[in-house]
C-alpha cells in the first residue's frame, strides 16, 4: 500500500483545500472552528483506505448499548470505507493497547467514563487496520493527569506500525505529535498550515493567537515604521509591505489616570472595558479604544492570581548588597516594617493596589488609560 495518502481537494464549505501529503508513521493536526475541522476530518474519512472517525450515538437510550454492539457496528462501517476486513478482527489486542480490559465488550456504554470511552474510540480506529485512521478531538474529554500518557501511547504506536492520522483538537499539547504539521481552519477557511512552532509563534487566526497569549492585526510596514491601521502606536521595523503584528497580553500597562508616572511615552491612549473574563490564573480585560486613531483594540491581563506580592524595596535590594555590614542590617530592619505598595496579583497599580480595589474600580464600561509597550511589537510579512 502507499506510504503517502495525499489530502489536495479535501472540502471546507463546498471549497477544496489542499493540505499536502501525509506520510505513514505521522499525524497531520487540525485546530480552528470545531465545526469547520469537523468537516475537514470528514472529508478525509471519505478517502479510499481511510477510517472513519469513531462516533458515540447521543439518543436517550444509547447508553445502554453494549460496547461489543458498538464496535461491531464501527468496524462494519470501516469495512465499508477502508476496505479492510475490521469486522471479522477480534478487537481484543486493540483494547489492550489503550489500556482497557478486553471483558470492556461486555459492559453498556454508560458504564464508561470520559477517559475509558476515548480509549475506546482509539481502540475501535485501530482495530480496523485501517493504515489511515481520521479522528475528532480524541483527548478532549481525557483529564490532564491521563491526557499525557493517552496521547504518547498513541503517537508511539503510530509510528511503531506506519499508521498515518488526521485528527483535530484546539489543545496546543495535542498537537505536539503533529509531525505532520498542524492546519489553523476558521470561519471556513484554511488559515495558515505549517509546523506547530510556525502556526503559534507567527499566528494568522485567532485561535492560535488565543492559545500563545496575544493579540494579533494586520498591519504595514512602510519607510522604516511599523502601523497598525490608522492607530498612532508604532514602531520601528526593517520589514517591509504588509505584516501580521502580535502584541502579548502583558504588553501593556492600564491606569485610572491619564498622567500616572508610571507612563513613559507620550503615546497613551483611553479605551474603554468592553468585556471581563477569567483565563487559567488570570483576571482578563478587553479593551475598546475610544479614538481608533490613537489607540488599539486588545485583550490584556488586569491581574494573575499564580503572581506574588512585590514590595517597593525589591528593586533596591542590589544597591543594599554594597553596604556596610551596619547599613544593610538597618535596611534589612526597615525593610521587615514595610507593607508591599503593590498587592498580590496586581499587575496594573493604577487601576488598584489590591485585588479587591482592582475589582472595585474596573467593570464593563470603565475608562482606563493605557501605555503600550513597542518595543513588544512582533510583526512578520503577510506572506
Amino acid at each position: 500500500m502507499n506510504d503517502e495518502l495525499s489530502l489536495a481537494g479535501l472540502q471546507l464549505d463546498g471549497r477544496e483545500i489542499d493540505l499536502g501529503r501525509l506520510r505513514a508513521g505521522t499525524m497531520l493536526g487540525l485546530m480552528g472552528s470545531p465545526d469547520s475541522t469537523t468537516s475537514v476530518v470528514l472529508s478525509a474519512a471519505a478517502l479510499p483506505h481511510v477510517a472513519p472517525p469513531p462516533r458515540f450515538p447521543t439518543g436517550r437510550r444509547s447508553g445502554r448499548l453494549r460496547v461489543r454492539s458498538w464496535m461491531k457496528s464501527y468496524l462494519r462501517e470501516a469495512d465499508a470505507g477502508s476496505g479492510e476486513a475490521a469486522s471479522a478482527a477480534d478487537p481484543s489486542a486493540a483494547l489492550t493497547s489503550f489500556g482497557l480490559r478486553p471483558d470492556v465488550l461486555r459492559s453498556r456504554l454508560d458504564d464508561l467514563d470520559a477517559t475509558d470511552r476515548a480509549r475506546l474510540a482509539l481502540a475501535a480506529a485501530w482495530a480496523s487496520g485501517a493504515k489511515w485512521l481520521a479522528l475528532i478531538d480524541p483527548f478532549g474529554s481525557v483529564p490532564g493527569h491521563l491526557r499525557t500518557g493517552l496521547r504518547g501511547r498513541f503517537a508511539e504506536l503510530v509510528a511503531q506500525e506506519g499508521r498515518g492520522v488526521v485528527f483535530s483538537s484546539n489543545s496546543l499539547t495535542d498537537h505536539t505529535i503533529a509531525e505532520a504539521g498542524v492546519a489553523d481552519i476558521e470561519k471556513d477557511q484554511l488559515v495558515a498550515l505549517g509546523s506547530l512552532e510556525q502556526i503559534v509563534t507567527e499566528p494568522r487566526g485567532s485561535l492560535p493567537a488565543e492559545l500563545s497569549g496575544v493579540n494579533v492585526y494586520s498591519g504595514l510596514a512602510r519607510k522604516g515604521w511599523l502601523s497598525i491601521g490608522h492607530s498612532a502606536v508604532r514602531a520601528r521595523t526593517e520589514l517591509d509591505g504588509k505584516v501580521f503584528v502580535t502584541l502579548g497580553w502583558r504588553a501593556a500597562l492600564l491606569s485610572l489616570d491619564e498622567h500616572d508616572p508610571a507612563f513613559t511615552s507620550a503615546t497613551v491612549f483611553e479605551a474603554i472595558v468592553t468585556g471581563l473574563r477569567d483565563r487559567g490564573s488570570c483576571l482578563q480585560a478587553k479593551l475598546s479604544p475610544v479614538d481608533t486613531e490613537m489607540g488599539l483594540a486588545l485583550d490584556v491581563d488586569l491581574a494573575d492570581l499564580a503572581g506574588v506580592a512585590r514590595t517597593q524595596t525589591d528593586s533596591t535590594k542590589s544597591d543594599a548588597s554594597a553596604e556596610s555590614a551596619e547599613d544593610s542590617a538597618a535596611t534589612a530592619e526597615s525593610d521587615a516594617s514595610e507593607k508591599p505598595t503593590i498587592g498580590f496579583g496586581v499587575l496594573h497599580p493604577g487601576l488598584g493596589a489590591t485585588i479587591s480595589e482592582l475589582r472595585a474600580n474596573v467593570k464593563v464600561g470603565t475608562h482606563v488609560f493605557v501605555e503600550v509597550d513597542t518595543s513588544a511589537l512582533h510583526a512578520y510579512p503577510v506572506e
